[in-house]
């Protein structure tokens, strides 16, 4: 086998001719800042780190966050020779002013505390770096004609990062059981832009992207009740990420194609994941993104989106109606049945939902603010 090609800058090597450009990018802002200031000069130091943790000056690849981690060390290496001057200056006093020991024990354990916070700051910012590298390369490896979706602006305020999507606590009563094994199942060949990603991670079941918006990720599942939430918090690697990612229920069934297929997302503050779903609440916003693209790793699917919805998460013991336990429709009546459910939860106030029995249904589900226990997701039908 031809060994993949590999771009190099000075020390740095690429696998991807992009991640080479973005570095040369990145190169070239970092050669501009040292030829106008000293990087070394504590002050001038402390102020770039703090335009770039606030995206003022944005790095996109591991040439710039290196960059970033040289500020980050010149600025925590100042605060720990602070720190030790200080309790120089303090340890000539103790012998003179017994008393004042506890002020200056807390002073130490002050600036102690901040130089801690900091690195501890500098160490998440750059884990974030790290996860959106990881992300921009699996979208690289997917994305075969090198296209990519621009991000679009926030207008809106953020949602409470506390509210996370769930994967709601199913009623298994109402689902019916699936005869045929995975082991039975002749599956089909994974498409070849999958091939790679799911060779990665076999929790992997598709892609999904709605074109416009930052929702360009991969779809994961976990293969039993137990690990259903693994993927709330954990990333493709799975690491830890306060992020999450994108996972379908447990209980769909992807290749026999279950009616309806429900995928879980975190609503982030960033607007990361489904962080921008809630979008689909304004007005005209679902007539600019009508399309959704989720490709299952054995084929591709458009999807149009059909409405927007919010409700709220039930306790066992009530009755009412769940839409996250809507799975699979078996007669006209029982999918009938549905809609005219979820049209009482109807926000965009459409009257009818445009989808009739033997509709492919796509379900996006995150949590919202509107209220406790609040969710919101759109439905979609497949249209290709």
């Amino acid at each position: 086998m031809m060994e993949k090609k590999k771009y190099k800058l000075g020390d740095y090597e690429f696998d991807t001719y992009e991640e080479y450009l973005e570095a040369q990018e990145d190169l070239k802002k970092i050669d501009l800042i040292t030829e106008e200031v000293d990087i070394n000069d504590v002050d001038v130091a402390a102020r770039l780190y703090t335009r770039i943790r606030n995206k003022e000056i944005v790095f996109h690849s591991k040439v710039g966050i290196n960059f970033f981690m040289y500020l980050s060390d010149i600025v925590a290496n100042h605060s720990m020779l602070m720190v030790e001057e200080k309790k120089a200056q303090e340890d000539l006093k103790k012998k003179n002013n017994k008393r004042a020991k506890k002020y200056r024990l807390a002073g130490v354990i002050c600036v102690l505390a901040a130089a801690v916070c900091f690195g501890y700051f500098a160490y998440t910012d750059y884990l974030e770096d790290q996860s959106a590298l990881e992300m921009k390369r699996l979208q690289d490896m997917q994305n075969m004609t090198g296209h990519y979706i621009e991000e679009e602006a926030f207008s809106e305020q953020p949602e409470n990062e506390k509210a996370v999507a769930q994967a709601e606590e199913p009623d298994q009563s109402d689902q019916p059981k699936k005869e045929t094994s995975d082991e039975q199942k002749k599956l089909p060949d994974i498409l070849p832009e999958y091939q790679e990603i799911y060779a990665e991670n076999e929790d992997l079941v598709g892609w999904l992207e709605i074109d416009g918006t930052v929702i360009n990720y991969p779809v994961l599942q976990s293969d039993s009740e137990e690990n259903s939430q693994f993927y709330l918090t954990h990333s493709f690697a799975k690491k830890k990420d306060k992020n999450g990612s994108l996972f379908m229920d447990y209980r769909n069934d992807f290749v026999d194609r279950d009616t309806n297929i429900i995928i879980y997302g975190h609503n982030m503050k960033s607007g990361a994941m489904f962080g921008t779903l809630k979008k689909y609440l304004e007005k005209g916003y679902l007539e600019k993104h009508p399309k959704i693209r989720f490709d299952t790793i054995y084929e591709r699917g458009t999807y149009e989106v059909i409405g927007a919805f919010l409700s709220e998460v039930s306790y066992q013991d009530e009755y009412t109606f769940r839409y996250y336990n809507f799975l699979n429709a078996n007669n006209e009546s029982e999918f009938e049945a549905f809609c005219v459910n979820v049209m009482q939860l109807d926000a965009l106030k459409k009257g009818t939902l445009d989808a009739k029995y033997g509709d492919q249904l796509l379900t996006l589900s995150t949590c919202s603010s509107y209220t406790d226990e609040g969710r919101m997701f759109i439905i979609a039908k497949r249209i290709e």
